[in-house]
């Protein structure tokens, strides 16, 4: 008999990225896999086809209203819906929950670097995060890297860490769309993420600075403003250096898309991540990927991009430099970033979750 599953990923919110997109997707991935053997119910400010979702009240989708809601609320509509089992997409869980919980654990960096996270979400973390963790009979993160975090930090068990990577769209990256409505040049840098300190863009802009004269190349930045980055948004506003910069704020899927595709590399400086998208996004629509030596971005690579420190922008300008001017070194990586991304797709991670999800 198919078991009852709850599937909570209330944390969804527009305008999505980063874990709230993979969100979105895991569950979108997962949930034709799940219908084999439960009976599903998502709670969530989305839907899917051929299931009955819930979301949650209008109140619930501040931070702070999410926060009541899922400890206070969602204990009675687990009772009132008979689930067995609940799905908890992301980092917290109701600690008052007698059902064994899978917990999505995307990464603790609010736990270790508070200082490169808003004030509401440290405390928040740090309040429901290790607490979660340790009621959770499992919990699913998206790299290697994180499960080694989980131990070292938290002293977790292996035993109690599935790591699963999320995926990409590869059809969407990889399919041709034009460029419309945008004014941008025709070879340039591309970054893609909020302007936020964990996001190293400081380092970016001195290493465009010192190459930016020879590459004849623009940088492009696409994400939202975020938390305590007024200086970064301030000399992206007012580039007084070499080369021209083009800060995009948020684009829309397919403009993204053909962003993406036109760019001569994508460049990812992280000081810290859980996994990022934006590696497999990039690799999928064909272009090179470099990427800081962060333990998580070269496991999401996989060999396939080109690593740098991310501490030296001068060895950051010299791999602009070298990509700008190698067009085979481009298209070897192009090719291996391609597979790269084929292999680590959305529905694999949902067949993965479901198997877990089953041997709970």
């Amino acid at each position: 008999m198919a078991r009852n599953l709850v599937i909570d990923a209330s944390v969804y919110r527009e305008p999505a990225s980063g874990v709230h997109l993979a969100v979105r997707h895991g569950v979108q991935a997962e949930i034709p896999c799940v219908k084999k053997s439960f009976e599903p119910l998502l709670l969530a400010n989305f839907s899917v086809p051929g299931i009955e979702c819930v979301p949650p009240p209008s109140w619930a989708k501040s931070a702070a209203g999410r926060i009541v809601w899922q400890q206070f609320v969602l204990p009675g509509l687990l009772k009132h819906h008979g689930a067995e089992i609940l799905h908890a997409q992301a980092y917290t869980m109701p600690l008052n929950c007698p059902l064994p919980v899978l917990l999505n654990v995307h990464d603790i960096i609010a736990l270790e670097h508070p200082k490169w996270c808003s004030w509401q979400n440290a405390c928040h973390m740090r309040a429901l995060l290790p607490a979660s963790i340790r009621r959770a009979e499992k919990c699913l993160v998206p790299t290697r890297h994180v499960a080694e975090r989980l131990h070292k930090v938290l002293g977790i068990p292996f035993r109690k860490i599935e790591s699963v990577p999320w995926g990409v769209d590869f059809r969407r990256f990889s399919t041709p769309v034009p460029m419309k409505d945008l004014q941008l040049p025709g070879e340039y840098f591309l970054f893609v993420g909020n302007i936020e300190p964990k996001k190293n863009l400081d380092l970016l802009l001195q290493a465009y600075a010192s190459c930016a004269g020879r590459s004849h190349l623009a940088l492009v930045i696409v994400g939202r403003a975020g938390w305590k980055c007024r200086d970064t948004l301030q000399a992206l506003r007012h580039w007084r250096g070499p080369g021209k910069i083009y800060w995009m704020g948020r684009l829309p899927d397919q403009t993204l898309t053909a962003v993406y595709q036109q760019a001569t590399a994508l460049i990812m400086p992280s000081l810290e991540e859980g996994f990022g998208l934006p590696v497999l996004e990039a690799m999928a629509a064909g272009i090179p990927v470099l990427h800081s030596r962060h333990p998580a971005l070269i496991e999401v690579a996989g060999g396939a991009g080109l690593p740098f420190s991310q501490n030296d922008n001068d060895e950051l300008a010299r791999l602009m430099l070298k990509i700008s001017e190698n067009p085979g070194l481009r298209n070897e990586l192009a090719r291996a970033g391609r597979n790269r991304a084929h292999f680590l797709s959305w529905e694999r991670y949902g067949r993965l979750a479901a198997q877990i999800l089953c041997n709970m």
